[in-house]
């Protein structure tokens, strides 16, 4: 049996980067990490344009009590303005283009026009010119996109501007799932006492944490069930599978596994709840993460390997798994020599205070949809007093998407 951290070490040094990549449509890049780094192919804005619905005038003329005399417009779509002379101006529109040189735009709220004859009398002037110069928001070969950058919407809407149309982007690694035991109900086994709540949990933790999941399974505890489905999945980078990893004559999953020549890292983890997990090599470059059957087990585990796996295979931190301060507002004893994984609860009238949950069953589940975060008690940690300040994992705080 290893300790917590030693396990996400063997993980993180047995994971080899992946560095394939694939082209996708910028509208389908949300969320993906930057395979490749993107330059801007032009520059924006493409012309000098004004920032302000207006006037555009020459510098000289900008005074106050100043009389000029309309000769045209300029709009936004326009590709040019036909320049004027001292004493004439254009009116103006807001992304429209700059004639010439030596241009000040007067908002509208600063001129009086006199619809009489279409001249406007200058009331005040600012100092800035509310002009938008040719390339002040980038230009031709600066970089749109580095290596590695997670593409969010800011980014896609930048990209829209730029004229990128498609963005290669990291490969996600592909994932099958197979759900073991007697007692799941499925409809292969239409007498199962239970429902596989885990092949929810797993599945939305994959697409969640940015995997691509192939395909589920659920199976009886049956190697020759086992061995079949084995037999059938194809090019995928991890095997996960939930339940039958413990040492029982029923847990048959690793047993099965040696049919693609399991190699296991570890198997017995000091934590609680997800003692069993087990991670290891399978032929052909592919990893195996075996989850325990109870639910929360399943969950903490997941959190914490498969987001290691994913991270390790992105070769960076996509998923990010944030720490809080936060004070509790009760005493915990003196912990044992495991490293636990305690649920909490923020006080709804201050959210600086949490408390944890008495029942501490990794079947719980209810809990563990009440909770909303995770206290992480290290091996032999000192009792923990009243309004001691704990770090704790807050899960809306973690795995929200950027926007």
């Amino acid at each position: 049996m290893i300790s917590f951290e030693k396990a996400l070490d063997f993980c993180q040094e047995a994971i080899k980067p992946c560095n394939k990549k694939e082209l996708l449509d910028i509208e389908e890049a949300h969320g993906r990490i930057v395979a490749k780094g993107i330059y801007f192919s032009n520059e924006s804005p493409k012309i000098n344009s004004s920032a302000m619905d207006g006037i555009a005038i020459n510098s000289t003329d900008a005074k106050i009590n100043n009389i000029l005399k309309a000769i045209g417009e300029s709009k936004a779509g326009d590709k040019i303005a036909k320049d004027f002379k001292k004493g004439e101006f254009l009116f103006i529109y807001t992304g429209a283009p700059i004639p010439g040189v030596n241009k000040t735009i007067i908002p509208k709220e600063n001129f009086f026009l006199k619809k009489t004859d279409n001249s406007v009398i200058i009331k005040k002037i600012d100092r800035r010119n509310f002009i938008r110069f040719k390339g002040e928001d980038f230009k031709k070969n600066e970089i749109c996109f580095s290596k590695n950058e997670i593409l969010n919407i800011r980014s896609l809407a930048l990209a829209k501007t730029a004229g990128v149309k498609k963005i290669y982007v990291k490969r996600k690694p592909n994932i099958y799932i197979i759900i073991t035991g007697d007692e799941i109900i499925s409809k292969d086994n239409v007498n199962g006492i239970i429902e596989s709540s885990n092949e929810v949990l797993i599945s939305m933790m994959i697409k969640k944490f940015g995997g691509n999941l192939k395909g589920t399974f659920t199976i009886k505890d049956n190697k020759k069930d086992f061995h079949s489905i084995l037999k059938k999945i194809k090019d995928y980078d991890l095997l996960i599978t939930s339940g039958g990893i413990s040492k029982g004559k029923y847990d048959i999953v690793k047993e099965s596994l040696k049919k693609v020549n399991l190699k296991i890292l570890f198997d017995q983890i000091s934590v609680k709840p997800g003692k069993p997990t087990t991670f290891g090599k399978i032929e052909g470059g592919k990893y195996f993460l075996g989850l325990p059957g109870n639910p929360v087990s399943c969950f903490t585990s997941m959190l914490f390997f498969f987001s290691t796996f994913i991270n390790s295979f992105f070769g960076m931190k996509y998923v990010k798994i944030k720490k809080k301060k936060l004070q509790i507002n009760h005493s915990e004893e003196k912990n044992n020599n495991l490293t636990q994984f305690l649920r909490i609860k923020l006080y709804k009238n201050n959210t600086n205070f949490f408390r944890v949950y008495k029942n501490k069953d990794s079947s719980m589940q209810k809990i563990l949809k009440e909770s909303d975060g995770i206290l992480i008690r290290k091996p032999y940690a000192k009792e923990i007093s009243k309004n001691s300040i704990c770090d704790v994992i807050l899960f809306n705080d973690s795995f929200t998407q950027e926007i």
